[in-house]
This record gives C-alpha cells, structure tokens and sequence, in this order.
C-alpha cells in the first residue's frame, strides 16, 4: 500500500512551543532594572544603618570625652580617721586631712499624746509646724482614726512622716523630719516645731535636730546632712559617729583608676573606627557586598579628623600637651592603643597637667571631640545626617522607579500572552485546514483507485 505524505503539516499542540517559558524568560529580562533597584536599596539600607551607629557612637565618644574633661587622673581613699566614711570622685586630689567628729545629723521627732486604741478618732483641724524654717499646715479631717491621721501626713507632703506606734499598751501618732539637721544659725528647735494643734492629736516636739559638726585640719565644718561634699574638693565625707579624737583621712593617687578613665575614652575611639574600617579597609577575606561599605569622602574625612586629636597641642608649655604625650598611640589599623608605663608617669609626674589635655577651654580634647561630633551628627547639618538622608531619599526614588517599572512589566507581559494567544489560535486554525486538506486528499486518491 502506498503511503500518503500530508499536503499540510504543523506539529505538537498548536505551534509546539513552550509559550509559558518563553513568555517568563522575556519577562524576565525586562524585569533585570527592577532586581537591579531592588539589590540597591538593599546595600543603600545596610549603610543607613551603619550610619546610624556611628552617629550613635559619636555621640557617646563626645559624652565620654566631656566626662574626662572633669579630671582624668583619680585617687582613692587610702586612709578612713574613725566616725567617718569616705569617697574620692572627680577633682580629688592626693592629700591628708586631719578630721574629728563633734555630732552627726538627726531629724527632729514628735509625738501624739496617748490612744487607747488605733481605731481612736481625733477632732480634726490645722496642725501648723514649722518643719526646717519652713511653715506648713496639715489639714485634718474631724472624727479620722489614728491610721486615717497618718495618712493625710504623709500625703501632704510636708517634709514630714508619720507612723502609729505603740508602747504595748497605748498608741501614738510619732512625727519625724524627712531630712536631717536644722538650717544653720538657728535656734535648737529649728528642724521642727509645733505651732498649734487644735486637732486633739495632742503633738508635741521630743527630738530636737542636730547638724552634722566636723572640724577638718581644725576648720570648723558645719552640715545639715551628714554626707558633706564641699570641705575637701572631690571627696565626699559621710559622718557616721561621733569622734571627738583627730584621725587622718589620706587620699593617694590611683593609676589603674586614671588608666581606666582614659581606657574608656580609647575604646569609645576604637569603635568608631571599626566601623569606618569595614569602608575603608574591609576584609579581602570576607569582603562586604556591593554598594554596603560608606561614601569613601566622608569617612576618610571622619577619620583625618580622629586622628588629628593624637597631635592637637592644648597645653602651651609644659611636658604634657597631647594624648601622644601621655602615651596615646596610633596603631597601623587606626585604632588607639595605651602605653602605660608612659601614662602612670605622667600622672605620677603632673596629673593637672594630664587633665588640662582634655578640660582646656576651647582648645581642649573634650571641647575638639564634642566640634567633631556635632560637625558629623548635627540633626540639621551633621555630615553623616546629611549622607543619611540622601541615602533614604535615593530609596524612595528608587522604589517609585521599580513601581513605574513593574507597571510597564506587568503590560509587557500581558502583550506578550496576547500574542503568544493570537498565534496559538492561529496555527490552530491552519492545523484544522491542514487536517481538512490531508483528509481530502487521502479521500481523492483512494476514489481514483
């Protein structure tokens, strides 16, 4: 039997082609501007962010600087005299102090007359006192109980409390300054006294105050409170008994405290660089993705200005006018290392001299850290808070950009599969002719047999 060749041939379902495919692979070339912006935004997001802590840790450079600039070198209380405690802070200078304890400070006391019971109720009225110089005037409810009593006391808020208290037997309404000592001058029962009571609570003054009397190096000190800050700069004394016999509050010079002062200044500095080294020196091990490192300007600029702090002289004369001068040194990465033996000689040496390194006016670290700081993290003019919001800018122009674009992919797409359709449909078309041509021409040679 002859075999019959088709006059019309189109294969596989309609054209025989894998339109889906080819419809995704053109989409998704249009669609490259789109991962394109997209990946950018993502890397201009990671140097938002890297901004954002190195604003933060410039800040807290600045704070940790001004602090310095109250005093580097420290001292520690090496010697407590009996009757006392004491504490060495800023400005603390080493030092004997010869120191005797006349009295410490109490609060002055009150008490009712005596309840037979807490549920005892009084008439009421004004309680006028004078607590520490001060006139005040408590006003009581007629017919309150003992506990109702206390409780318009104390939220008066007249620099008094109250309590009931008891004997065992009977009840009493007990006052007590909320501070201690009287104002200074004035007369014995000049931390409280009762004015008038026509509340029927029956007050009456049993505890006079008493000022905190010291005398230091035979300097007569007189205190309201018993923690006294002001007769030796830096240290705060607390009278804790009375100690008619002298004794010798001595202060030494502490180098591991000076050190570590000037340790936080260091570390603060060496995390700002860090974070400029991920832009400036990053890893070629673990190199940072494309378009995530900061503007090189910018932070080289930041960094110049860093290390200008090693050189800055702030100190006109003397042996100690810089950080390099009281060993502050720069190491190969930019970051800042201490030499100690250099350090703890100098606050061996002059440690007023350290101190005037940070706490010159105008000239000094403190003062030239906090101009860098403000000059990079101003929220008006602040370089890094400038490049910020550039940066965020530069998103939003590049997500309206992928909007407008996704549009355009979207009808792309949409033309493609509407012509991908119309040519579907049309070799179908020529598919069913071909089928009816074959057909006919199968019918034709058959009938002429």
């Amino acid at each position: 039997m002859a075999t019959t060749t088709p006059v019309f041939q189109s294969g596989g379902l309609a054209s025989g082609l894998d339109t889906n495919s080819i419809v995704d692979k053109l989409v998704a070339l249009e669609s490259a501007p789109i991962t394109k912006n997209t990946t950018r935004q993502a890397a201009l997001n990671v140097q938002i962010s890297s901004i954002g802590d190195l604003v933060s840790k410039l800040k807290s450079f600045s704070s940790t600087a001004t602090t310095l600039a109250n005093g580097v070198a420290a001292s520690s209380i090496t010697t407590v005299p009996a009757g006392v405690s004491a504490v060495a802070g800023t400005g603390a200078v080493p030092g004997q102090y010869t120191i005797a304890v006349t009295s410490v400070a109490t609060a002055a006391k009150a008490r009712s007359g005596q309840f037979s019971s807490p549920n005892d109720t009084v008439a009421g009225g004004n309680l006028s006192l004078h607590v520490q110089g001060v006139a005040a005037t408590i006003t009581i409810t007629p017919n309150s109980d003992l506990g109702s009593v206390v409780r318009q006391i104390n939220s008066a808020g007249k620099g008094v409390a109250a309590a009931v208290v008891s004997d065992g037997t009977h009840f009493y309404v007990s006052l007590t300054n909320r501070a201690t000592g009287k104002p200074i001058g004035s007369a014995a029962n000049g931390g409280l006294t009762v004015d008038a009571d026509p509340t029927g609570i029956g007050m009456g003054v049993t505890q006079n105050a008493t000022n905190a009397q010291l005398t230091v190096d035979g300097l007569p000190v007189e205190s309201m409170s018993n923690d006294i800050s002001t007769a030796i700069p830096g240290v705060t004394i607390t009278a804790k008994a009375q100690q008619l016999v002298a004794s010798d509050l001595v202060i030494s010079a502490d180098s591991s405290k000076g050190t570590s002062n000037l340790q936080g200044f260091v570390d603060s500095y060496n995390s700002i660089m860090t974070v400029l080294n991920n832009s400036l020196r990053p890893d070629p091990q673990s190199p940072p993705a494309d378009g995530t490192t900061l503007d090189g300007s910018t932070v080289l600029g930041l960094e110049q200005r860093l290390h200008s702090l090693l050189s800055t002289q702030v100190v006109a004369t003397g042996a100690y006018r810089t950080l390099a001068d009281v060993g502050v040194k720069l190491q190969n990465d930019g970051t800042l290392t201490i030499d100690s033996t250099v350090l703890n000689k100098a606050l061996a040496n002059d440690p007023a001299s350290v101190d005037a390194i940070f706490s010159t006016a105008s000239t000094g670290i403190a003062a030239k850290v906090s101009d860098l700081s403000r000059s990079f993290t101003d929220p008006i003019d602040g370089q890094l808070v400038q490049r910020q919001q550039s940066l965020s800018k530069t998103i939003k122009d590049l997500q309206t950009s992928n909007v407008r674009l996704q549009g355009y992919v979207d009808n792309y797409k949409l033309q493609l599969q509407r012509q991908f359709a119309t040519m579907e449909s049309l070799i179908s078309n020529y598919n069913s002719i071909g089928t009816f041509l074959n057909t006919s021409a199968a019918a034709a040679t058959n009938g002429s047999k």
